[in-house]
């Protein structure tokens, strides 16, 4: 719509100055758009490609270098839980997650996320999520799929990247404390990231949820997964020892942690303050969107003055674009956390979009036949 200004008789000042008329668009310049997106349930983004991890660590990574050059835009995370406490997020929290991507591809979207744990109780999965992609033309939405596996699967991603950068040398043991959906994308991203690893330890409250998550890892990878029964037997002399809960308690203690071994946590407060005191090396995701969320370990040592701004070594894409060094020798004692960055769901949702139209996956769906008003 244009606007034109005009001076009304019988009134005078300045203010006649910003005086606005309508002057409607012509409906006959103006041809009505229709407009269609691609909706993909979780089979057709399975079909897609999504299980394909080293695909999903070449996007993820891309998007991350992306980021670290700020060819990026992401705001900070939106948390939604039922009161203003990390405590209520035990019933349940919303997480909106947003990017636009200019380089590789250009790419906007959103995710909105939920996390319920009582869930499980109920045959349902802790996460569910759907995402929302828009052309960066027009706005319009280009398609709306499942999220969950793709958050699962970039997370994953994210451990590897990390991990290839920081973990020993030669790594012979990986710990894995937890054994939910997140712990089989996090599997086989350090088994993929680290394919001569001999033995993987997992270790869960629930002793037969560990057996069977190993057990589907052995059968769907390869990977030399195997259940025990306490945290101290999962972490003994592990090389890379990694958290995958829920917990806002410390399930991870520096008497656990070998010299020259990488920690990696991906939610909250799961590791004591003295695991990361004693490292050489902290490297994140991206340190303004942990401080930002503020339940990470790192977060709250910052926030208690015992982190500073400057003991952040690098971020994930400052080591892919070989800006800074990674691991320097087996004896450093290293840390890396990560949030959740919007920017690797929205890439590695935008990579399953395109596998989806090349082979004609999905349901074409109209937003409208005929626009009610331009």
């Amino acid at each position: 719509m244009t606007v034109t200004k005009t001076k009304l008789l019988g009134q005078t000042g300045p203010a006649l100055a910003d005086t606005f008329v309508p002057k409607p668009v012509s409906s006959a310049t103006v041809e009505p758009q229709s407009v269609e997106f691609l909706y993909l349930d979780q089979e057709a983004v399975l079909a897609a490609g999504l299980l394909d991890m080293p695909r999903a660590m070449e996007i993820v990574g891309k998007a991350q270098s992306s980021y670290a050059m700020g060819k990026v835009i992401e705001p900070y995370k939106v948390v939604l839980r039922p009161e203003d406490t990390v405590e209520s997020e035990e019933r349940g929290r919303l997480n909106g997650l947003f990017a636009w991507i200019s380089e590789p591809m250009p790419a906007v979207g959103m995710k909105w996320i939920a996390s319920f744990p009582a869930n499980r109780r109920k045959g349902l999965p802790r996460a569910s999520a759907l995402i929302t992609l828009n052309s960066p033309e027009t706005g319009v939405p280009i398609a709306v799929m499942d999220g969950t596996l793709i958050s699962a699967m970039r997370t994953g991603a994210m451990t590897a990247l990390g991990v290839q950068c920081l973990a020993p040398r030669k790594t012979r043991k990986i710990g894995v404390i937890g054994a939910g959906v997140q712990s089989r994308t996090q599997i086989l991203g350090l088994f993929t990231a680290l394919p001569e690893v001999q033995e993987i330890a997992i270790v869960n409250r629930d002793l037969s949820h560990s057996e069977a998550v190993a057990e589907e890892c052995r059968v769907r990878w390869g990977a030399p997964t195997h259940a025990v029964e306490s945290v101290d037997q999962a972490l003994a002399d592990a090389d890379v020892a990694l958290t995958a809960t829920t917990s806002h308690q410390p399930v991870m203690f520096a008497r656990q942690i070998k010299p020259g071994a990488l920690t990696v946590q991906i939610a909250g407060h799961e590791c004591e303050f003295a695991v990361l005191q004693q490292c050489k090396k902290i490297v994140t995701d991206d340190w303004a969107v942990v401080k930002h969320r503020g339940i990470m370990t790192p977060a709250l040592m910052y926030q208690q003055g015992l982190l500073r701004d400057q003991d952040i070594y690098a971020s994930v894409g400052e080591l892919i674009l070989g800006l800074k060094p990674g691991r320097e020798n087996d004896g450093e004692r290293i840390h890396y956390a990560h949030m959740g960055m919007g920017v690797d769901d929205i890439s590695l949702a935008y990579d399953i979009y395109q596998n989806a139209l090349e082979r004609g996956l999905g349901t074409k769906m109209s937003l409208w036949k005929k626009p009610l008003w331009i």
